[in-house]
Order: structure tokens, then sequence, then C-alpha cells
């Protein structure tokens, strides 16, 4: 443990009185160590190991009577709490009932990273079920409210999404005819397959999940029971096959977004009296394909 003497600056070490006129300030680097590491925890969500954390600076010599770390134990016992009730009416399929939860999660930690990740998803999951059921109006709500806790990768997989929405419920017009109709309905095609693939790719993910759950909760990695581990394994297998898509569907991605630039620019520029055309050619740099347009 560091100690610091600080003497109060213009007065004597000794006054009149015979009394020292000196304030102690205590440093603890243990402490400060187990601090930092229960706010990082605390900030990503993981509320078991930061107040681990936090209790460990309660045992370091002078501080266990720690007022901030006495009510981060406290945060971190709620917030504990607060994501066990989600998850298990997540599990009972009461997604209304997980959101009021994780509002409250929020509110007590507006950083917590791993709730965010987590109601990022659900909108998204729900918002997949829509578009499949053809409810898209719906389903853009879902994908929106996805987007206000996303991480940047994952908001631009939402945006062509609701881009895709926006191609379907489009008013059609039968003069909407050539390139424009053409770069119009590969924009949606490539939009949509994107969505089946990442589809398959979540609901294998969640089946292994829930496997996984069941057969080996303690995540101590070992199954005991030939079945289980066969379950188990048919399981990752699928999920496997479903994750090396991958590169497929950011291809998908890919000519969505490059069918949708020349969609834009085809409604918003009208032809000139001379000879013009859109070229079409594999792009060297990236996914999809690469547009140019010579006049």
């Amino acid at each position: 443990m560091l100690v610091l003497l600080l003497s109060l600056v213009g007065l004597p070490a000794f006054q009149a009185l015979g009394r020292t006129t000196e304030a102690t300030v205590v440093v603890d680097d243990e402490y400060d160590r187990y601090k930092k590491r229960g706010d990082d925890y605390f900030k990503e969500g993981k509320y078991l190991e930061a107040r681990r954390q936090y209790q460990n600076c309660l045992e370091v010599p002078g501080f266990e009577n720690d007022a901030y770390a006495k009510e981060q134990i406290q945060e971190c016992t709620i917030g504990l709490k607060l994501r066990q009730q989600a998850d298990d009416a997540l599990k009972q399929g009461k997604s209304q009932e997980a959101v009021r939860f994780f509002g409250q999660l929020l509110n007590l930690n507006p950083d917590d990273a791993l709730t965010k990740v987590q109601l990022a998803d659900l909108y998204e999951r729900e918002g997949n079920q829509l578009f499949n059921q053809k409810q898209y109006a719906e389903a853009r709500l879902k994908y929106t409210e996805a987007g206000k806790y996303a991480s940047i990768t994952k908001k631009e997989t939402l945006l062509i999404q609701i881009r895709t929405i926006d191609d379907l419920t489009r008013p059609k017009y039968p003069k909407l005819v050539g390139l424009k109709v053409f770069t119009g309905l590969v924009a949606v095609g490539a939009g949509a397959y994107a969505l089946i693939l990442r589809n398959d790719y979540q609901s294998k993910m969640g089946t292994l999940s829930q496997i996984s759950q069941t057969v080996d909760p303690t995540g101590s990695g070992v199954i005991s029971d030939r079945s289980a581990y066969l379950q188990y394994t048919d399981a990752y297998n699928a999920a496997e096959a479903a994750q090396k898509k991958n590169g497929l569907f950011k291809a998908c991605l890919g000519v969505a977004a490059v069918a949708t630039v020349a969609e834009l620019y085809l409604l918003l520029h009208k032809p000139k009296p001379r000879t013009s055309a859109i070229q079409w050619k594999p792009s060297s740099q990236s996914w999809g394909l690469a547009v140019s347009y010579t006049f």
C-alpha cells in the first residue's frame, strides 16, 4: 500500500498549538486493479464477473467498508436478477416481457453492451419472422428498432434488409421498364436471398445453443451421454455448414447494394440525347459487382 503525505500549501508543518497540518491520501494499487476490472466487466454487462472484482476490493486491507465497491455489488446483484428474468422470458416465448427486463437493465446500466446485443438480436429475429410471413411493414419496424442497439457491422445488414422491404413495398408502375426494372429486381432478389441465408444461420445457431445448454448446462465442455453427444454433434455440423455460407451472404449484400445505387441513378437522371450504357463487371477488390456509366 502506498501512502502519500501532503502538507497544506502556505502553512508550516507545526503550529503554535503543537498540531500538524498534514492531509493523508491513501492510494492502493491492488484496490485500483480490482476496481478497474470490475468497472470494465460492468460496462460489458458481465455482472457476475464484475461483482467478484468488487468483492475483491473489499478484501484489500483498509477498504473493507469501501462505499463504492458495496454500491456496485448491489448494482451487479440487481443486474444478474434482471438478466435471469429476461432469459427466462425468452425461453418461454414471452418476448415483450423480455424487452421490459432488458429496458430495466439499460436503465440500471446504459453502457450494458451485452444487453444491447441481446436486444438487437431479438428485434432482428422478430423482423425475420415477420418478413417470412410477408408482413413487411411490421418487419421494417423491428429492423429499425434493432438498429438502435446494433453494432456498426450489424447496422449495415439491417439497412440492406430495410432497403429490400422498401423495394418490395414500393408502388409498381407499368412504365418502369428496361434497366430500371432490372436493377430493382436485382436489388430485391439479392437482398431477399441474403435474408434467407441469415435466417438459416440464426436458426441453426439457436438450435445449437439450446442443445448445448441442455446437454452441458455447466459449460464444462464434457458430454458423458453418447446420444446427447451425437445430438450436439449434428447441431454443431449444421451450424458450421450454415456459417460457411457467410461468403455467399456477403456477396448477396454486395450485389444488392450495387444494384440499389444503379437503380437510384436511373431513377434520378433522365437519359441524354446520346448513346449511354450501364456496364456490369466483376469487382476486383470486393464481393459483388462494379458499375460504370458510359456517356
